[in-house]
Formats: structure tokens, sequence, C-alpha cells
């Protein structure tokens, strides 16, 4: 979640920054103090909002930011300095947003306040907004989706193609050389591919680029149990009893993930306007070792009829563990 990703890195900048600062990013009204800096945050990343009051006393500075992502994924962010110094971006801010795409800077009637952002934090009716590019977001929406549905049909032509041209060339007795799939760092690939069965969220493929799974081999028969298999035992093209079938023949366990109340901020994800949870996995070997054990976190979309999968190929951790 972009939330998430923006609050790990202002606090990590901040933790650089203050020796002696510990500030995690704890759900709630929280409060931290280092040398001679003050740090108060109002968090719930899973729900796409955070808000930080940062009082450096030694240098005079005191500056406020939020974080807050929209129920169609949008994301807004914005700043506010109360000092008589510098009055440009904190650099701990900067840091945070500089790995994403904010568009077009927009200077603000007021700054931000924190005491306000919390406020609408605790408020038991939620935090409400309001934004004036409503029709340009509606717009780009559907642009997106429009796209979304020219990518899966061209993915599933490509698959036929393939399908025909091995045949044709099985017929008449020459070796096809398919696309193999053999790195965690072509899961990319392989998604764009697959995108009218299966979505793998980015940070999943980025996981997957940094991971040191020994087999991925497996990662992708596992992937294609879900696109194929699983979902079309979704879809009452196929019984139940072939699914499991299908997952002892991969020697992979099959089943739900963890109580929501157990889960961790990673479980969940926003989800064109909804945020939702990743109640199944798959997975292989009970080793924490991230060299020896699968875990594939997914759910299903009753509306697009596709498979979502969050998180690979480690471990997902929980409140429990």
């Amino acid at each position: 979640m972009l939330v998430e990703d923006a609050q790990d890195l202002l606090l990590a900048s901040l933790i650089s920054r203050y020796p002696g600062l510990e500030c995690t990013g704890a759900p709630g009204m929280n409060a931290f103090y280092g040398a001679g800096v003050a740090v108060r945050t109002a968090s719930d990343a899973a729900a796409g909002f955070f808000a930080v009051e940062v009082m450096d006393l030694g240098a005079r500075d005191h500056w406020e930011a939020f974080f807050l992502q929209l129920p169609d994924g949008s994301f807004r962010t914005g700043w506010g300095r109360q000092c008589a110094g510098d009055l440009g971006e904190p650099e701990d801010w900067l840091e945070a947003v500089a790995h994403f795409r904010l568009g077009e800077a927009v200077q603000p009637h007021a700054p931000p306040e924190f005491f306000a952002l919390a406020a609408a934090f605790s408020n038991s009716n939620g935090i409400q907004y309001a934004s004036t590019d409503a029709p340009e977001r509606a717009a780009l929406a559907e642009e997106a989706q429009a796209l979304r549905q020219t990518a899966a049909r061209q993915a599933a032509q490509l698959r036929a193609l393939r399908a025909s041209l091995g045949e044709a060339a099985a017929r008449q007795g020459d070796l096809v050389e398919a696309t193999a799939f053999t790195r965690l760092d072509q899961v990319g690939d392989w998604a764009a591919e697959n995108a009218d069965r299966i979505t793998i969220l980015p940070r999943a493929i980025a996981e997957c680029r940094k991971a040191h799974y020994d087999n991925p081999e497996l990662v992708f028969e596992a992937l294609e149990l879900l696109a194929g298999t699983y979902r079309e035992v979704r879809l009452s093209q196929l019984p139940r009893e072939r699914l499991m079938e299908h997952a002892i023949e991969l020697g992979l366990t099959i089943g739900g993930s963890v109580e929501p109340s157990n889960a961790g901020a990673g479980y969940f994800f926003a989800w064109r306007g909804k945020r939702l949870f990743l109640d199944q996995h798959l997975g292989r070997g009970n080793s924490r070792d991230p060299r020896h054990c699968l875990r594939i976190y997914y759910t299903f979309d009753e509306v697009e009829n596709v498979v979502i999968v969050g998180s690979m190929p480690s471990h997902l951790g929980n409140s429990m563990s």
C-alpha cells in the first residue's frame, strides 16, 4: 500500500536523522522522543491514513505532514511548516515521497494541522474529505478499466496463438522452443501474459525480484494452478476435487490464511475503491528460511472473476508471529 510505504520511508528518515529516536508505524495515536526532537503520529496505514508532527527543538523547526489513500486508490499527501525559519518542504517528507508520482503540485490555502488530522482520524464516522478533481479521476478510472480489458484480451489471444503454433509444429515433427519462465524476476512478464485470469499486485512482483527462493519453477507452476484450476473451480467449471488433486501433485498445501483480527497490514490492500483481504494461501515447507519456504497469498475477485495475488514468495507475518 502506498500509505504504508510512505509512512515507513518517512519514519526511517527521521530515525536516521535524530540519534536515539525510536519511532514505529504502530496504529493509533503515538508519541516518540529523541535527542531534542518530539514526534507524534496518527496512523492507520491499513486503512490508508497517516499523519505526523515533528518538533525539532534544537533547530526550532516544527512541521507536519499527512498521507491519504482515497477509495479509488489515488494518493494524497501534504505538509505544513509552523516556524519562522525555512518554509520549504521538510527533507524527511521529500525523502518519503521521492519514489511516488504525485502528479501536479498544488499550493494549499492553509497548511494541514496535525490536531485537525488527528481529530479526523479519531472520528467514529470516518475521515471525511472533498476533492475538486473528482471528474478527472473518474475519467482516468474509466480509461484504466478499458486498458485492463484490452490487456486481458491480448493476453488470451497470445496464449491461444502460442498454443496453435505449438500444435502445428508438433504435427510437422518440429521442436518448438517455448518461452521458459525460470527466474523470479520474470513474474511480472508472466503476469502480463495471463492478465485475463490473474492479477499479481506490484508489491508481490517487487518481492519476487529480491527473493531468494530456491525453486522458481514451482512458483510458476503454483501461479498456473491459481490462474487455471483454482479459477475454474471458482467459476464452477471444474469440481473442487480437481483443485486438491492438482495441489497434491505439486506438493502444495492450499487453504485459508489467517483470521482478519490476527492479520498484519500486509494482508490488506486497496482494490477498485475497496479494501480487500488476502484470505487464502498456497504454500510448501514449514521453514522460515526464505530459500526453502513458499507462500503465495491471494483472494478472488467475484466481480471481475480473476485471482488477485498480493504477497509472494515468502511467509507473511501476522500479529501472532
